[in-house]
């Protein structure tokens, strides 16, 4: 497999080719593909700058993206980039693209001097485990983390 892949931040200018990987991540997550709905809420995200996303592209396909959303530390009054979702085509998958497009979530966080980035992972999904402590994540043992779903 020709693995000659470009790692870059998106653009509005990207939103049409987003559609279907986003919709993949979703269905990925026993979600209804519904295009129509991912384009209404990636175009929202772009035209408020409220999150940033990274593809990973291979002749003009997007092969994978991470999603990153913004929040903040009251108590270190710094940034902290949630990676909200983290996808790879599957037929990509197992050939460093991952890393790759981990590697400038990572570097994009330092250069905007980022407390660091949070993430969380089904408790099922092993894989995802190894892989990002394989990349230097920590499992977060100061804080239980909870959800109320309205």
């Amino acid at each position: 497999m020709n693995l000659d892949v470009t790692i870059r931040q998106a653009t509005i200018h990207d939103l049409n080719r987003l559609i279907p990987i986003f919709d993949s991540f979703r269905e990925y997550f026993k979600q209804q593909r519904n295009p129509d709905a991912v384009e209404k809420f990636l175009f929202e995200r772009f035209e408020h700058q409220e999150s940033i996303i990274f593809i990973a592209e291979q002749q003009n396909e997007i092969i994978g993206y991470a999603h990153l959303y913004p929040t903040f530390s009251s108590l270190t009054l710094q940034r902290v980039w949630i990676l909200n979702d983290f996808f790879i085509i599957e037929k990509f998958r197992q050939n460093g693209i991952g890393k790759q497009l981990l590697a400038a979530v990572k570097e994009f966080g330092a250069l905007t001097k980022a407390k660091g980035i949070e993430l969380s992972v089904e408790h099922s999904n092993e894989a995802a485990w190894k892989f990002y402590e394989n990349q230097g994540f920590q499992l977060d043992k100061e804080f239980r983390y909870y959800f109320y779903k309205l």
